[in-house]
């Protein structure tokens, strides 16, 4: 099938030129209600279909053409050109490997993650045919956001949320067991795990309402050193029971800062959980504030190197290192901390110093 741009362009297909197969590709593809689009050989669109235009603003055919899927979805990733393929990141990307695949073996399939500038992420499932003319590609992108971000939310639900009410029957088992003799030892463990149970819950709920664009913050002043203590408190026992040390460094954190108070424990404690789980026996994870030209800048590092892989992918939400579907903290802490705190987070992960997760807000919030 080949789509040239401009060439022959039908804005109806009559009985006659069905009947001889003569009806536009285009026409056809306006038929579809997934996203298509044709590329050259470097990956400009020459042509997109109506499903595609509704789905990125009304846009026009003019508009589109010429340039890249990464700088028409505002993918993060994209380089200054505008172009796509140009990055380290672009390898890993679904659409990129399909299209690679499309030239190499007449066809390409993958799902694809993007995501976007603002912190927002799109997923598709990625078909890819040739077009005909040289290097020149048949794209379509079906929109599977809902189902990845179900999947994703039930099995985090399903798996950790389980694990803790399973620990909690056990512990009340114990209670009831008359010979047991432990009753007044295991209450305060029920409770800390009930407690846990609950943050659980809620944990999901705010990444729930984040994702829905229905989170509304809360400012109130909150003093950084002493979230910084809470955060560490909150996951000792985590830390002890991997035999590893969490400490505190205050650098220069002022006595207080504006911002949502739980948010930002929510954010600090996905980011402190993540380097405990991700360090090895006997090391220390270090959680680290200061403040230079009008920012609090909060870090969290652990010894842990990220391989190239999740390096790319990390603040993506279909993507994990614990399992499918599950480990969905370094991206709703980036969603929250970007979209609802008016932060900036960023890492870097090298051989010789371990990873740093940082993120910064202003000291005077305007959420």
């Amino acid at each position: 099938m080949n789509v040239e741009q401009g060439a022959g362009y039908k804005s109806g297909c009559g009985p006659d030129d069905a009947r001889d197969g003569l009806c536009s590709a285009s026409v056809l593809a306006d038929l579809v209600t997934d996203r298509v689009f044709v590329i050259d050989g470097s990956f400009r669109i020459l042509r997109v279909n109506k499903a595609f235009q509704a789905a990125f603003g009304a846009l026009t055919q003019e508009a589109a053409y010429g340039r890249s899927l990464g700088a028409l979805t505002d993918c993060r990733h994209v380089d200054g050109d505008g172009a796509c393929g140009g990055t380290a990141a672009c390898r890993e990307c679904g659409w990129y490997q399909a299209v690679g695949a499309c030239v190499r073996e007449g066809a390409g399939g993958q799902e694809c993650r993007i995501l976007k500038r603002d912190g927002k992420a799109l997923d598709f499932d990625v078909k890819v045919l040739p077009a005909g003319a040289a290097g020149s590609c048949i794209c379509g992108l079906k929109d599977i956001y809902a189902a990845k971000r179900l999947r994703v939310m039930e099995r985090s639900f399903f798996h950790d949320v389980t694990n803790l009410a399973a620990g909690i029957r056990g512990l009340c088992e114990l209670i009831d067991d008359p010979d047991s003799g432990q009753g007044e030892e295991l209450r305060p463990l029920i409770h800390d795990s009930a407690n846990k149970l609950v943050d659980e819950i809620e944990r999901l709920r705010t990444l729930r309402v984040a994702e829905n664009g229905d989170l509304q913050p809360c400012v109130s002043e909150v003093v950084p050193e002493a979230m910084l203590q809470a955060v560490v408190e909150r996951y000792q026992e985590d830390a002890s029971a991997r035999h590893l040390k969490v400490i505190v460094k205050a650098e220069s954190a002022p006595p207080v800062f504006e911002t949502d108070k739980e948010l930002l424990a929510l954010v600090l404690g996905e980011l402190a959980r993540n380097a405990i789980e991700a360090s090895s026996r006997g090391e220390t994870v270090t959680l680290t504030c200061a403040v230079a030209n009008g920012w609090i800048a909060f870090s969290v590092h652990n010894m842990a190197v990220l391989d190239e892989v999740v390096r790319t992918h990390v603040f993506e939400r279909s993507f994990t290192t614990r399992g499918a579907g599950r480990g969905v903290g370094a991206y709703r802490a980036h969603l929250i901390a970007e979209r609802y705190m008016n932060g900036e987070m960023s890492f870097v992960s090298q051989q010789s110093a371990g990873t740093t997760f940082r993120v910064k807000f202003p000291l005077r919030a305007t959420v």
